[in-house]
This record gives structure tokens, C-alpha cells and sequence, in this order.
């Protein structure tokens, strides 16, 4: 079986667990996952990852993250070259495998997914080829994934120094859907609420943008607690604490997510902790 997940952490996670499902319950015991290192998730597996659910080979991709022209611009010719060969290559890769490839979708309904598993099986002895950034079979488990070792001992140490918290993701700038399905206005509330339960609760807050953190702050100094600094999604280093602020999130008491949100869905599956959306009701908020 060769596996390859696309888009961000979060939905490359997904997909794992979705892809590891199907392998478990076909017996498959020779997987291969390819993982690109992007634009969208510009780390290597090893970065984030130090074990899947079931031996497997990995394979980092980079096809360069600059455009060609960015390139040729500041005079890395052969990195440009580089990126052009990868890139036939694994346009070549794709061309082989097409005939391998097994048609799923996300929310796949149970015949379907009763097809895929048989299909699979019965195919055991040849290439099957499953690419994707969503869930699609079998509820989503991440408890046979092992994190990068330093981001977790660094996890480890956040939980001992601050004990019980609550946590929020607050998404915003390009989540359309986040924002007009959970309103900022709700975390604001909310944040009030356990503060007036318990003065002394931490929330931790995890947000990408940085006036509601500030706001936040400065409203209640002694309650909210953040790790959130400038990185990007492009670099080894943002992709390396996205992952450490998605595990502090999983070991929250209580973790408040927007709207569809696939971070605090990972977050969740990870810690199996108590998840609660917050999503305005209807007409209200505008």
C-alpha cells in the first residue's frame, strides 16, 4: 500500500489514521508513505513523527518551495533544475500509479466503505495507491502515533508547570467558516465564564491572530497562558510548533474549538480530552 497525505498537519493526520484503519483491517503489512515536504506542510516526516501505527517505509518529497521564478531571480539555477527533474519524476511516479489509484472521499458511507475493504483485500497482493487530506474510514485514532521526541518531552514539561488548564483554538484571518460560524465574541464569553467560576483557572490560548491574544491578556494577566509567536506553515520550525501547540491542546481539561476546525480535531483524537464548539446560534451575532 503506498500512502500519501496531502495538505496541512492536521489533514495529513487525518489521513493517517484513516489509511492505517484500512491497512489494519486488511492485514496489510507493507506500507510505503510518501510525505511532501510543501508549501502547505514544509517539514519532513521525521521533523513531526517518529513512529505510525504499523512498520513502514518513508519517503520525504521536496520538490523546493520557491517558485521558479523566485529562483532564477536570486540566481539558484540549479535548485531550480533540481525542482524541474524532481518534479518530472514524480509527475511520472503519478502516471504509474494512476491505475493503482483507489477513489475514496471524505464522510464515505458504510457500503462504500464495506467495497473499499473488500476491494482491498482481495488486491492484497498488488499496489494500492490512496491519496488524500481527510478522514474516510474508521473513526479517528492517533493513540499508535508517536510524536518527535523533544516536542513531546517539551509538552511533558508544559503540563507540569502549569498542572490543570483549559485550552482554546481561536481561528481566524483565512478561515471564512471559523469566523463566521464562531464569532470571537464567543470566546470572549466563554473566557469570562470559567474566569468567574474559578479565578484561578489557566486558559491556554492558541490563535492565529495575535490582537485576541493581546486583548485577552491584558484583560486577565493572571488566567491566559500562550506559547503563540510569528512562524510559518512553509518552515520545519512553524511545522514543529504547530505540533507543540496541537499536543498542548490534547491535554487540556477542556479544549473550546471553532468551528471546523481540523487542528482542535487532531488535538482532540490525540488527548481524547472533552471538545467543545463553539458555534453561534442561529441569528445571533450579526
Amino acid at each position: 500500500m503506498i500512502i500519501e497525505p496531502g495538505g496541512g498537519l492536521g489533514n495529513r493526520l487525518l489521513f493517517i489514521s484513516s489509511a492505517y484503519n484500512l491497512a489494519k483491517d486488511c492485514g496489510i503489512t507493507d506500507i510505503k508513505l510518501m510525505w511532501r515536504n510543501n508549501n502547505e506542510c514544509g517539514c519532513n516526516f521525521e521533523d513531526v513523527i517518529s513512529a505510525l501505527p504499523l512498520p513502514s517505509e518513508v519517503v520525504d518529497m521536496h520538490f523546493g518551495k520557491d517558485s521558479y521564478a523566485a529562483l532564477i531571480k536570486s540566481g539558484r539555477i540549479i535548485e531550480a533544475l533540481r525542482k524541474f527533474f524532481q518534479g518530472i519524476g514524480y509527475k511520472v511516479f503519478r502516471v504509474y500509479t494512476k491505475k493503482y489509484q483507489l477513489p475514496i472521499y471524505q464522510d464515505m458511507p458504510q457500503n462504500e466503505k464495506n467495497v473499499l475493504k473488500e476491494y482491498v483485500e482481495k488486491n492484497s497482493e498488488k499496489i494500492i495507491y490512496i491519496e488524500g487530506y481527510y478522514s474516510f474510514y474508521g473513526d479517528v485514532n492517533l493513540s499508535d502515533v508517536r510524536f518527535e521526541e523533544d516536542i513531546f518531552e517539551k509538552v511533558k514539561e508544559f503540563k507540569r508547570n502549569f498542572g490543570s488548564y483549559d485550552a482554546m483554538h481561536i481561528r481566524r484571518t483565512d478561515n471564512a467558516v471559523a469566523i463566521e460560524n464562531s464569532p470571537t465574541e464567543l470566546f470572549y464569553d466563554k473566557v469570562a465564564e470559567i474566569v468567574a467560576a474559578d479565578s484561578n483557572k489557566k486558559i491556554y490560548i492558541a490563535t492565529d491572530d495575535n490582537s485576541i491574544l493581546e486583548n485577552l491578556k491584558s484583560k486577565y494577566p493572571a488566567n491566559i497562558i500562550s506559547s503563540t509567536r510569528e512562524v510559518s506553515r512553509i518552515s520545519s520550525e512553524g511545522m514543529k510548533f504547530a505540533l507543540y501547540e496541537m499536543l498542548i491542546l490534547s491535554r487540556a481539561d477542556v479544549l473550546y474549538a471553532s468551528f471546523g476546525s481540523t487542528f482542535t480535531i487532531i488535538a482532540n483524537a490525540i488527548g481524547n480530552n472533552q471538545m467543545v464548539v463553539l458555534k453561534k446560534e442561529p441569528g445571533s451575532y450579526e
